[in-house]
């Protein structure tokens, strides 16, 4: 007699996770109201605290505006619901985990609030960002223990990808002086001329300037942003991890190197001015997914189990080659002796 199988345990629904937490604020009430004051602290000082542009804007509206066109990050608000999903998806794991409250959250706890109080007097919004997951994961460690806090990990470092690149666009002349030395040493490799001055490429006598945002920083903002994402939904040990993340930085680079590369083909067998506007500001929606799609397959290079390939390498080397191995022929009085040569007739 067969015992019937157990079915499997329901994926928790919203009124689940509501009756959770009501039931969670009964029981801990003192958690519970800790929980709700730093909410409202953190709502009120990064969200209606308006101490930055001469009082004008919170750190909210601030990251809000350098989100645009010009710093080529409007991906950005994409990030807060990103980071929402993750957490959505881990919630029968944020149920399941025990609640084991630690005051070593409190040590994040107070250096996020240090770095605000930081940003604040030095008017820079950007340490403001920087705080925000500080404040966060020191809360989780504090009310929900170390194994609670650990499920916020990442989401949290997501913050850092909401941080406005517009002031950092303006001291990238290493990566620029890099990009333009390195279409200069191909151009040199494969014999077209061309003159490099600094940040500047010279195709037959017009004139292309590698600007902050042509030196490959805004991709490799969004690279690195959506390699965090691929390693973490796709990756499972920590080395393959870390490995594919500081490799989609070199591929963000050789992929702008090999666009700036086009452009001055372009430039030198076409038309300078179509190299410089038309094709200038559309090649990135080629190139940038072709840097993807190489670290996706980077990923999945390192991801594979070469094991079992190694065995069955070592499997087909061993084997005998027995279809092209001399076959015995009789000679008509029971014994065998080994074929001759093969003969081909042309």
């Amino acid at each position: 007699m067969s015992s019937a199988s157990a079915p499997p345990p329901l994926e928790p629904s919203a009124g689940d996770i509501a009756a959770g937490i009501l039931g969670w604020a009964r029981r801990e009430p003192v958690s519970a109201l800790l929980l709700a004051l730093s909410v409202g602290v953190l709502v009120y000082f990064f969200g209606f605290y308006r101490i930055f542009m001469n009082g004008a804007q919170s750190a909210v509206e601030w990251t809000y505006r350098g989100w645009n066109q010009e710093n080529d990050q409007v991906h950005c608000w994409a990030i807060a619901p990103v980071m929402l999903i993750i957490l959505w998806l881990r919630r029968a794991e944020l149920r399941a985990v025990p609640k084991v409250p630690s005051a070593r959250g409190m040590f994040f706890i107070v250096a996020g609030i240090i770095t605000y109080v930081m940003s604040v007097r030095c008017l820079q919004p950007r340490f403001s960002i920087v705080a925000a997951p500080l404040i966060v994961y020191g809360t989780a460690e504090f009310l929900g223990g170390r194994a609670f806090a650990r499920i916020f990990i990442f989401p949290c470092l997501l913050f850092l990808f909401m941080i406005p690149v517009g002031g950092i666009v303006q001291g990238t002349v290493s990566l620029q002086l890099l990009a333009s030395g390195a279409v200069g040493k191909i151009c040199s490799l494969l014999g077209i001329h061309v003159q490099i001055i600094g940040t500047t490429i010279t195709v037959d006598g017009h004139p292309f300037e590698v600007a902050g945002g042509c030196s490959g920083i805004r991709s490799l903002m969004a690279m690195t942003m959506l390699s965090a994402l691929y390693v973490y939904f796709v990756l499972r040990r920590p080395w393959q991890r870390f490995l594919v993340f500081g490799c989609s930085v070199l591929f963000a680079l050789v992929g702008n190197v090999a666009r700036l590369f086009t452009v001055v083909l372009v430039a030198k067998w076409w038309s300078p001015e179509i190299a410089g506007g038309l094709y200038h500001d559309y090649s990135g929606f080629v190139f940038f997914p072709i840097a993807v799609l190489a670290m996706v397959g980077f990923g999945n290079f390192v991801s594979r189990d070469w094991s079992h390939t190694g065995s069955r390498i070592a499997k087909t080397l061993n084997t005998p080659d027995t279809e092209h191995a001399p076959q015995e022929e009789s000679d008509g009085s029971g014994e065998k002796k080994p074929a001759g040569p093969i003969s081909y007739d042309y």
